[in-house]
């Protein structure tokens, strides 16, 4: 009976001064009235219900409460969504709760709203975004009812209109009281109040429409109704119990009492009858009747699905070990997860009917003071006999297995392909022929048959064409036991006759697949295409040398993949992945009657690399699009070796076939002038053409920060190893002070070389210095684009640690300094050159534009200088000198002022 009231009792529907085809829309107001049940007074259901919610939409699909069992969700909720704003069921909701009031006038309770819901453009319409020519829908739900209340509200020039709800009048109350244990006291438990609407995902967490029955709970059920229910006790000894009860005219007390329930042991049947107990695996008490259309979302499968197996632990055995539970009588389904069975049934198989190794089974408890046994289901093996024409060659590669297909609740997708056991009895050779008795589980729905590899030292067989399926059921259920190979097909493909399958080995370099190469195989034979990805069970035996072996003829290992082909036209080709492919690399052959075929993957077809590092191999493998070099990086920190440093960057030269290369190294070791601890590190120099570029920061750091501490020296241990064909900068800095802005960097260049080096690093006292320029402090001149900063006759570069706005923390030493200001505004360079000494203790300034006659002559022995570059006296560069003042930057550092006529 459905209790959807259409309304037309409600609302003027023309727009106010929008332009629309009615008239304006008056000030209308909604007044509800919802009459309780009867003979129910006011406190009771004030405490069972208490207030409710009216929800508005303007869709009707929220009345449809299969959307809900479907996608398993709560009747609570607002409104169902299917995963976006485009597929909303309803799109916009406006919600207003119900009060209850204790006397209608006739002594009779009711909910209804006090205030008036307004249906003003910019009220409710505006809410659930409806036009005023089309209804608005509504709902009432409770949890403590059993059907939604529904209706719609039609357009109408009505001033104030009233929803009267009477169907309430008739319900009835039926009241779930905790269930009562063994020991006659109350157990906590979970009620799912109808069947038709909960449901559960095999735990506590997320239970839609199922309440904790710590105390009594209520639901209004209209008399004559069926309510089917479920309880679920929070014990590991009692199963769950679902039940059902026709509504009396008067209220119903249900109280589920386990005191009478019958102590169940639970066994699995084998093929000769006998009942095996279960001694180990997972007992649960579960529920299974998927309502019609109910689809899985996660792992639920939509309401009327409960595995409460997580609840259930069965920690009550009997006698002989078998599980056991008590259990009120009635039909339960239970289910048992990867069990043990004690048999001597020399046929038994597991009779699994459920993926992820499950067994689902119905059974009826009888009203008993005494134990009772049960079988939750039967081992029924079925002997089925392949005889296979012209197999004998293949008799060591045959193999076949079992599967069926399951649906929810016997898997958690709709058909699921679930494996069986089967078990083979005997393989005989009859001339030319095999022939194969099987015994399979009888829920087998197929029986395939595969041509593999029985893999070890002895066999290097390990695919084939051959891996089809047979039906073992007819069209009306009974079962084949005589099968052929005829009966083997996929999609319509049947297999090759085995007489026209033959070996074709393919030579493959082993540590090509090893590195996820795969080598894939397809052709035609007759009218059927086959596809297969051979490598996907490649494994090297034991007679395999996996070693390389440089300095032989054949320093690749190799090994041999047979594969069993039909006769006919086929090609191969390797790759990483199932994609398309580049038909260059494809390879093409043709299998005959006769033929004995090798397939070769040759050197000229792929490059290994094997990179001998220290203490380590690296194997690279390239079969498409092979580099001309391989780019070698390795940075390690060996903290055995109190953070020994490796370091390597270098192009390696790659030629087809295999390819050895060694990285050696040589030794940078630090000393230290002074008994100062010092930070170091590596980095790669990174040169940059782009003269805008502060290349104080053209530098690309490769790893952490290590120390020296003042009492010690670099030793062997901690010296930094780097490639004698790489080049890095080592950079070192003092760790007084740390973090400061002003502390620069020193950089040691380190050229390619198999010579060790050392590296001083400068650790006297910091000296604060100061820079001007004509006067000012820098910023106010430009941004830095360049900086060349060098300290002593070795010429170690400065950098500054972020960015140099004037100031620098120096050690002592005699420094030079060279670089350009670049002004945006004026488009302008200000370039300057200076050398200076900085003395222990004594801060100072360092002038970066001193004053041209002040600068000293060139000694005569030196090389004289020449014109590096030229400049206007707006500090604008120039390519030549032009009339009046040139400034000219010289190529020893010095600028001069030239006046050109």
């Amino acid at each position: 009976m459905k209790l959807t009231n259409h309304l037309s009792r409600v609302l003027a529907a023309t727009l106010f001064g929008l332009g629309c085809h009615t008239a304006a829309l008056h000030a209308q107001n909604i007044m509800l009235h919802l009459d309780a049940p009867q003979g129910i007074d006011a406190q009771t259901l004030a405490a069972d219900i208490g207030t409710l919610k009216i929800t508005f939409s303007n869709s009707k699909d929220f009345f449809d409460t299969s959307l809900y069992a479907a996608n398993t969700l709560d009747f609570g909720s607002d409104y169902y969504n299917e995963g976006g704003s485009s597929k909303d069921k309803y799109h916009k909701y406006y919600s207003r709760e119900l009060t209850l009031n204790a006397d209608d006038g006739n002594g009779n309770a009711w909910w209804g709203n006090t205030n008036k819901i307004e249906f003003k453009f910019d009220n409710l319409r505006r809410y659930v975004s409806g036009r005023t020519d089309q209804p608005i829908y509504y709902r009432i739900y409770s949890p403590h009812f059993s059907r939604i209340i529904t209706g719609q509200i039609d357009p109408t020039d009505a001033e104030e209109v009233t929803l009267h709800h009477t169907e309430l009048t008739q319900a009835r109350r039926v009241a779930f009281m905790p269930p009562v244990g063994r020991d006659g006291n109350a157990v906590p438990a979970i009620l799912a109040p109808d069947l038709r609407i909960g449901t559960c995902n095999g735990f506590r967490g997320y239970n839609p429409n199922m309440q904790d029955l710590t105390e009594p709970f209520a639901r209004y059920v209209y008399k004559g109704d069926t309510l089917r229910y479920l309880v679920v006790p929070n014990s590991s000894e009692l199963a769950l119990h679902a039940d059902s009860i026709v509504v009396a005219d008067t209220t119903t007390c249900v109280t589920t009492d386990y005191r009478k329930a019958v102590e169940c042991r639970f066994y699995i049947t084998d093929s000769q009858g006998q009942l095996c107990p279960v001694t180990n695996g997972q007992l649960a008490s579960v529920y299974y009747k998927p309502q019609p259309g109910a689809k899985g979302k996660g792992n639920n499968h939509g309401y009327g699905c409960y595995n409460l197996g997580g609840i259930f632990l069965n920690t009550l055995t009997a006698p002989d070990g078998t599980h056991a539970a008590y259990v009120l009588p009635g039909q339960q389904t239970f289910q048992l997860r990867m069990p043990t069975v004690q048999t001597t049934d020399p046929d038994f198989l597991m009779p699994y009917n459920a993926d992820l190794g499950y067994i689902l089974g119905e059974v009826t408890i009888p009203a008993s003071t005494e134990p009772v046994s049960l079988s939750i289901a039967q081992s029924k093996p079925l002997r089925v006999t392949t005889t296979l024409a012209d197999a004998a060659p293949y008799a060591d590669h045959l193999q076949f297995s079992a599967h069926t297909y399951v649906n929810p609740p016997y898997s958690w997708q709709e058909n699921k392909q679930m494996s069986v056991e089967c078990k083979e009895v005997s393989r005989q050779i009859k001339g030319n022929d095999l022939v194969v008795t099987t015994l399979v589980e009888g829920s087998t729905t197929y029986l395939s048959l595969a041509l593999n590899a029985q893999y070890g030292a002895q066999s290097d067989t390990i695919a084939s064409v051959l891996s089809n399926q047979c039906s073992v059921y007819g069209l009306f259920g009974t079962p084949r036991t005589e099968l052929t190979q005829d009966d083997f097909h996929f999609d319509g493909a049947k297999l090759p006759p085995f007489s026209k399958l033959h070996p074709v080995k393919f030579i493959v370099p082993c540590h090509l697949l090893q590195q996820g190469e795969k080598l894939y195989i397809h052709g035609q034979f007759g009218d059927d295409w086959y596809s297969t990805r051979c490598s996907a069970f490649a494994t090297h035996h034991e007679g395999c040398a996996k070693s390389l072996n440089p300095g032989t003829a054949t320093p690749v290992p190799y090994d041999t993949l047979t594969v069993i082909l039909p006769e006919g036209n086929h090609e191969w080709y390797v790759c990483k992945n199932f994609t398309p492919y580049d038909s260059a690399n494809i390879h093409t052959f043709t299998l005959g009657a006769t033929d004995t075929l090798t397939q070769t993957i040759y050197d000229r077809e792929f490059v290994l690399l094997r990179v001998n590092d220290f203490d380590s191999d690296s194997i690279y493998v390239y079969t498409n699009n092979i580099p001309a070099t391989k780019l070698y990086k390795r940075y390690i920190v060996d903290g055995s070796r109190h953070n020994q440093v490796h370091y390597a960057l270098e192009e390696i030269p790659l030629h087809p076939g295999y390819n050895d290369y060694t990285v050696s190294y040589r030794q940078i070791k630090i000393q230290k002038d002074t008994l100062a601890r010092v930070n170091y590190g590596v980095e790669t120099p990174v040169y940059y053409d782009d003269p805008h570029y502060n290349n104080y920061t053209a530098y690309r750091k490769t790893g952490s920060v290590y120390n020296i501490r003042k009492d010690e020296i670099a030793t062997l241990d901690s010296a930094i190893m780097v490639s004698s064909r790489s080049e890095v900068d080592l950079v070192t800095f003092m760790s007084v002070t740390s973090g400061s802005i002003w502390i620069p960097r020193y950089f040691a260049h380190i050229a390619p070389s198999a010579a060790d080096t050392t590296v001083t690093a400068y650790t006297h006292p910091v000296v604060p210095t100061e820079f001007t320029y004509k006067g000012s402090l820098p910023g106010k001149i430009g941004k830095l684009s360049k900086l060349d900063m060098f300290l002593g006759p070795e010429r170690m570069r400065v950098v500054p640690f972020r960015h140099f706005s004037g100031r620098l923390d120096l050690v002592p030493g005699h420094y030079t300094m060279e670089g350009e200001f670049y002004n945006e505004d004026s488009e302008a360079y200000f370039p300057f050159a200076v050398t200076f000494t900085i003395e222990a203790n004594k801060p100072t300034t360092i002038e970066l534009c001193p004053d041209p006659t002040a600068i000293a002559a060139a000694t005569a022995d030196s090389a004289p200088a020449k014109a590096a570059a030229c400049y206007a006296p707006d500090g604008r560069r120039i390519s030549t000198p032009r009339p009046g003042l040139n400034i000219i930057k010289m190529t020893d550092g010095s600028v001069r002022k030239v006046i050109v006529k």
